[in-house]
């Protein structure tokens, strides 16, 4: 078989694989296909962060599952594959690292004094992993690897932890087994993960060994088990590895499939053939070559997670016909951006996505919000569903069955709960009270603001499917948003059961451990009392009005609220509801030039499942979604050119910026299919279809659009 051709590759070229890998990014620097199951990539020695990996840290070895970009405690690192050379020993130390390298689909490391060049490739559920030893050499697989904090836990932090498994010699090049693992974020349930693998070349020494070190010809089985073989000459050894969540005749399947008897630099070509028709999708032109750079290199992490399991193939619960994901880690992070993003250039994934998760409730009955390894995990604040249902059914994306949608999402949220953490709500005070009370143990005052949001886009969705009745009871919640803002004070607080303020609050400051403060979830009440989606008007308004909202900006932004926290992602845009979408230029070129650079720190917060990814491409496009509804916010690009292709319609949404650059950040003029533009901001129905936006732009504020703010939709809501 002949290598396919790489010298033609112009958007894939453009990825450094590199950018974001440090925390608290947490991106991974190993291969993986978009959105593909195997993932595979270094883990450095322990406490490692979540995705296993440190810039100059020691390696341990090479496992096949990872998460990327999240925070909290790790899950994954399965099926670990340790390279090192010498005599045969079981116990290898990890091995410093060299020279680095690496493109989309393909990742290089020298080790141990250049001793071993280790080279990884993947396809969506297999990987080849390639080893050059200048001597003696071996290989251990350990089926027993996860990636480890080393964080303290909570009721949603578990210890990753091997339960048991099996690893056999199926031939003199062939092995397979599994490993039943459990413990990571959101949930404590078990997993299994499949291997069948195969060695290019014999070894010298081979067996099993089980977690007391007893070696075993055939097979062994317990938690911790591994794989032995030793290469007595300097070789190169390439070992091919399947995976699956769901049997071993999968993992071969999946193997011969996906690879067969291609060579492994058959399978990195056509891994970054793959990455170029991905990227491609959004052809950026002009700026720097920075920022193209940086705009492809996160477009690679935008299309990471969730993982893609395909129709009744890799998710072995249930089989319903419809798409599965997992790791969706978390829709309460890609809600904020990333899946509107999505509904614009990819509205078939988009779909696939939302119908996976209603898919679950109608197996489990409820809506997750977290869904990892066939379970729901830990909620943070409601289920992002009830916003992406009705944000879908707006933009009129096809494929999804509303009508059940919707009372798939009443019920979710108006059924008591036994474990409101992990499925449906805190109900009883919402209900009772109108407000989430201090008698919820965690986040009460952040979770009212996102039931009172996901209400009124539910409410949203029953209008227009015209079932008034559940409008009417959703409106009604959803007026509840303003029932704990103290007016004394300019900020969402705690309310007491009784009614009563709770004291002492300072709402400039979360708890020490934010995750675990009482009242706002990762971030302070001055942070939270921007989340006001349907009623940014009555922000406005309690806030001064747009001069006073304006100053209320400025204050926030000059105290240092620089690190790109989900929550905080459209509060640069917020200077629109003022009537200053000038300002929101000026304030989110800020924010791209602060929080996201072209280096291994190059994320200032987690990554999140494409949550700040999307917030810096849309950014640069200068088409920014609102979630929830059918709106774009628009200020200047830094390209002179791009042009999206609208999923599988063929038609293409084109924006012009002729000179887009530093100096010129702000918007003078604006045309829609050559019709003057006044406002600083669209509906989707005007670009659905095709279209074009020219920009003029200016290096200083100009009047355009000013006075003319978004609509704000909860005041004029009517049934």
């Amino acid at each position: 078989m002949s290598i396919p051709d790489l010298s033609q590759l112009s958007f894939a070229s453009l990825v450094d694989p590199f950018v974001g890998v440090e925390s608290p990014a947490n991106c991974l620097p190993g291969p993986y296909l978009p959105f593909g199951m195997v993932r595979v990539g270094p883990d450095v020695e322990p406490p490692q962060p979540t995705h296993g990996y440190r810039s100059g840290d020691r390696i341990v070895g090479f496992s096949h599952t990872h998460v990327a970009g999240t925070g909290g405690t790790s899950r994954y690192g399965n099926i670990r594959v340790i390279p090192y050379p010498g005599g045969s020993h079981l116990v290898p130390g990890p091995l410093a690292p060299r020279n680095e390298s690496g493109c989309p689909g393909y990742y290089r490391v020298e080790l141990e004094n250049s001793s071993i060049t280790a080279e990884l490739t993947a396809t969506a559920r297999a990987a080849v992993h390639r080893y050059r030893f200048s001597g003696s050499g071996n290989l251990l697989v350990d089926l027993g690897a996860v990636v480890k904090t080393g964080l303290s836990f909570t009721e949603w932090d578990h210890m990753p932890r091997s339960l048991g498994g099996w690893v056999e010699m199926l031939s003199d090049r062939e092995f397979c087994g599994r490993a039943d693992l459990q413990g990571g974020w959101g949930h404590d349930f078990p997993y299994s993960v499949y291997f069948y693998a195969r060695l290019s070349k014999l070894a010298n020494l081979r067996y099993a060994i089980d977690s007391s070190g007893s070696r075993f010809e055939s097979s062994a089985t317990g938690p911790n088990t591994a794989a032995y073989f030793h290469f007595a000459d300097p070789a190169e050894v390439e070992l091919r590895v399947g995976i699956s969540y769901v049997s071993l005749a999968k993992a071969r399947a999946s193997l011969e499939r996906e690879v067969g008897e291609k060579s492994f630099d058959q399978v990195r070509a056509e891994a970054a053939q793959i990455w170029e028709r991905t990227l491609s999708r959004i052809a950026v032109h002009g700026g720097t070559n920075a920022d193209q750079k940086l705009f492809y290199s996160l477009f690679y992490r935008l299309a990471c997670m969730p993982t893609d399991l395909g129709i009744d193939d890799e998710f072995g619960s249930w089989h319903s016909g419809v798409r599965h994901f997992t790791d969706y880690y978390c829709l309460w992070d890609s809600v904020r951006n990333a899946d509107s993003f999505f509904a614009l250039f990819d509205p078939e994934l988009a779909v696939d996505k939302i119908n996976c998760l209603l898919d679950v409730a109608e197996h489990t009955g409820w809506l997750p919000d977290a869904w990892i390894a066939g379970h729901s995990a830990f909620i943070q604040g409601g289920s992002s569903a009830d916003i992406l249902l009705s944000e879908y059914h707006q933009k009129r994306l096809e494929g999804i069955d509303t009508a059940r949608g919707l009372e798939l999402v009443l019920r979710n949220s108006e059924t008591p709960s036994r474990d409101p953490f992990h499925r449906g709500r805190f109900l009883e005070d919402y209900e009772r009270l109108g407000y989430v009370s201090t008698a919820c143990p965690r986040s009460a005052v952040s979770r009212h603001l996102e039931y009172a949001y996901q209400d009124f886009c539910t409410a949203v969705l029953a209008r227009s499917l015209g079932r008034n009745d559940a409008a009417q009871r959703k409106l009604r919640h959803s007026r509840k948003l303003w029932n704990l803002w103290r007016d004394d004070m300019g900020y969402f607080a705690p309310k007491n059961p009784d009614g009563s303020w709770a004291e002492p609050f300072d709402p400039l400051r979360p708890a020490a451990q934010s995750w675990l403060d009482p009242y706002f979830y990762e971030g302070p009440s001055a942070q939270w009392s921007f989340q006001t989606f349907h009623d940014f008007a009555g922000l406005v308004e309690r806030r001064g009005g747009p001069e006073g909202f304006v100053r209320h900006l400025d204050e926030y932004f000059e105290r240092g609220r620089h690190a790109s926290k989900e929550t905080i992602l459209h509060v640069p845009f917020l200077y629109h509801y003022a009537g200053e979408p000038a300002r929101s230029s000026a304030r989110v070129r800020q924010w791209m030039r602060r929080c996201f650079t072209l280096d291994r720190r190059g994320l200032s917060d987690n990554e999140d499942m494409g949550c700040q990814s999307a917030w810096f491409m849309a950014s640069a496009l200068g088409l920014y979604p609102v979630m929830g509804q059918d709106i774009y916010w628009l200020t200047a690009p830094i390209f002179d050119e791009a042009e999206i292709q609208l999923g599988a319609s063929g038609a293409t949404l084109r924006i012009r910026a002729p000179g887009a650059a530093d100096e010129h950040q702000y918007i003078a003029r604006a045309k829609l299919d050559g019709r003057p533009l006044e406002e600083a901001w669209l509906r989707h129905e005007q670009i659905a279809n095709g279209a074009t936006l020219e920009l003029e732009l200016a290096s200083s504020p100009t009047d355009w659009g000013k006075g003319r703010p978004p609509p704000s939709p909860l005041p004029g809501f009517s049934l």
